[in-house]
């Protein structure tokens, strides 16, 4: 069951990577640069761990996440937004300090979280943007993205933290974006009609 649940979580994924990309083209989605940045080199980190942890399917989500995750941050120097504010730099700091910590510890688990923490340094900046501009960003693609992780991390088969941390916490992370996003247009909305 675990190799459905991966094959369907990688089908998802990439259904919505062209919606994201052709928004970008178009100029209608404006990633944050940081934040890809950061998600690039997690999502590098975070296959590299799946793949030390013996994952099995697991690994295709997760490649998968990464591989987009390199392309949108590619896109943003041309399309997107932020990169050097303060705080994107805070994020990156912030970022820095959870990948350390993840090569310093020797625990899987202490690891991961150092990884989810530096994961959500960017989060924070993208549903930051994501309030203040909802139109910014491809909601098709936010949900794709939250569903395809939630399927990855039903794909691990097997009730083990270490490889449910990751694609339990990207769930998480996604969909939060798309709460951001519905409370910016009501936010929005509210703020024009006062005016």
């Amino acid at each position: 069951m675990e190799q459905w649940f991966a094959i369907i979580s990688g089908v998802i994924l990439f259904a919505g990577a062209p919606p994201y990309f052709i928004d970008i083209l178009k100029g209608k989605t404006k990633p944050e640069r940081a934040t890809w940045f950061i998600w690039s080199v997690l999502g590098i980190i975070a296959l590299v761990s799946q793949v030390t942890e013996h994952g099995a399917w697991s690994i295709l989500f997760v490649g998968m996440d990464a591989l987009g995750s390199v392309l949108v941050f590619l896109l943003s120097l041309k399309y997107g937004v932020g990169g050097w504010t303060r705080l994107d730099k805070i994020a990156l700091i912030i970022a820095a300090g959870g990948v350390v910590t993840s090569f310093m510890v020797k625990q899987p688990i202490p690891a991961l979280v150092g990884i989810v923490l530096a994961d959500m340094s960017g989060v924070v900046l993208t549903v930051r943007k994501t309030f203040l501009d909802p139109k910014s960003e491809t909601t098709i693609t936010w949900f794709f993205i939250g569903t395809a992780s939630l399927l990855g991390a039903l794909s691990v088969g097997r009730m083990s933290l270490v490889l449910l941390i990751y694609p339990v916490y990207l769930t998480v992370a996604n969909y939060s974006v798309l709460i951001a996003q519905g409370l910016g247009y009501v936010f929005h909305r509210q703020d024009t009609t006062t005016r």
